[in-house]
């Protein structure tokens, strides 16, 4: 049925606990596992996502499935895996937050761009739990690790030695048999080993009762918590945030339980906050060489003046391209940051050159508006035509770099036009006092050599 399927591997039972599959992976004996390779994404007329949407409505149709979660190795808003936003709740009472956990996976269910809405704890299973007496551990010469060993081992086994034939080496395993380690009259005919010598069975060293509970209790900064995960599809991160956020003020959450939205929205906050204090950092380094090149601080201002309308810019075009600021679009501001201030450098240099040659202050600004028109056109249609591939996203994994180029290109048009416009209009209201200045401090040096060659005459 799907001819862009190129390797499916899969895996179906329990390993044994030595195993690494066991240990990396969750495995049981009603378990099944698929991992699925498609070909290329050139060879191939679907995405990875169409395919998988089609495979969740396959799965759907058996009845004997109890729950399924389909999963993509690639997503159009990280940069490796598939995103995913996780309302983590806090809380110490199993049965409270698990309560509040079924009751936002309804709710998250029902929330648009959200699929794979999927709760991190495992179910309860059933098991065997053995409490021994200490006073009869005691009376036998045992403690609680050594005979909570010897039952481990009976059961699951302990390599003794190795067998070796041909250069290779195969463990040998000594356990009980399969038939004798089944019911729960079995683990409680179990011989533990004295240190005399003598066996004595569980039974009488304890209790053995049939329970339930968890496979093992997940901890956040030494906080027990239980995590309702969903996969981000077809919609802005920030948009779902804001839904998940009123499902969640519309849970009855008791004292003592606490709950925030965590996965890729608390990664995004932290690199946000990293790459925000990145800008202005990169805003006043610019600031200040631009200050020592041009030997004043109004100049560099007028020309920063022209930074902010460039991420308007490149909002106004990520909304129409339909990209959500994300980290890439985010580095893309900061590119910007460099790339805007050249145009507004340009045309000042030269305004200021036509001053000093005796200029008005409308003229020089006419003049070098005019002459510097084609140089800043020129640059800003170089900058914009080279992020055009990126901004289109052809060939594979061109999704990660698209909302640079997006933000980029808005950034860079929209700072153009501002800058021939908003620039010489600010130039000729705050502009002129540096030439002023400069001028003055010249005829003065003038004068004072006029009258040390007079003194010395």
């Amino acid at each position: 049925n799907y001819p862009e399927i190129e390797i499916v591997s899969f895996s179906v039972g329990q390993a044994d606990e030595d195993n690494v599959w066991a240990v990396l992976s969750e495995n049981a004996s009603n378990i099944m596992s698929y991992n699925i390779r498609l070909v290329k994404a050139n060879e191939r007329d679907k995405s990875i996502f169409q395919i998988a949407d089609e495979i969740r409505g396959q799965l759907s149709l058996f009845p004997e499935l109890y729950r399924y979660k389909v999963t993509s190795g690639g997503d159009e808003t990280s940069m490796t895996g598939e995103s995913t936003l996780d309302v983590e709740i806090y809380g110490y009472d199993l049965a409270v937050t698990d309560r509040i956990a079924a009751e936002l996976k309804d709710k998250l269910t029902d929330i648009e761009g959200l699929r794979n809405v999927n709760i991190s704890r495992k179910d309860y299973r059933m098991e065997y739990q053995i409490r021994f007496d200490r006073e009869k551990l005691s009376l036998n010469g045992l403690t609680m690790s050594t005979a909570a060993t010897a039952v481990r081992n009976r059961i699951n086994g302990l390599t003794m030695t190795q067998f070796r034939e041909d250069g290779d080496e195969y463990d040998i395993r000594v356990r009980y048999d399969e038939r004798y380690r089944q019911s729960l009259e079995d683990i409680q005919n179990i011989l533990i080993y004295t240190p005399t010598g003598a066996a004595v069975r569980v039974r009488d060293l304890g209790t053995v009762e049939e329970g339930a509970s968890l496979p093992q209790i997940d901890r956040k900064d030494r906080e027990r918590i239980v995590t309702v995960q969903a996969s981000i599809y077809n919609r802005a991160l920030n948009e779902v945030v804001v839904d998940m956020q009123k499902a969640i003020d519309s849970t009855d959450i008791p004292s003592g339980v606490g709950i925030q939205i965590g996965g890729a929205f608390e990664d995004q906050q932290e690199s946000f906050g990293e790459l925000g204090m990145l800008l202005i950092i990169v805003v006043l380094l610019v600031y200040i060489v631009m200050a020592s090149q041009f030997e004043s601080l109004t100049y560099p201002f007028i020309i920063m003046l022209t930074v902010p309308f460039a991420f308007v810019g490149s909002f106004l075009l990520m909304t129409l391209w339909g990209t959500s600021l994300g980290v890439m679009a985010f580095v893309g501001l900061i590119m910007l940051v460099g790339m805007v201030v050249k145009n507004g450098i340009v045309m000042i240099d030269y305004i200021n050159l036509n001053r000093e040659r005796g200029m008005s202050i409308i003229t020089a600004v006419v003049h070098g508006g005019r002459s510097r028109l084609r140089p800043v056109l020129m640059t800003t249609l170089t900058a914009i035509l080279g992020m055009v591939p990126l901004a289109i996203g052809t060939g594979q994994g061109s999704e990660m770099w698209q909302p640079l180029g997006v933000s980029v290109i808005g950034g860079m048009t929209f700072s153009t036009i501002i800058t021939l416009v908003f620039v010489p209009v600010l130039y000729s209201i705050f502009g002129g006092n540096g030439v002023k200045r400069k001028r003055k401090n010249h005829r003065k040096q003038i004068h004072k050599a006029q009258q040390a060659a007079d003194n010395t005459l």
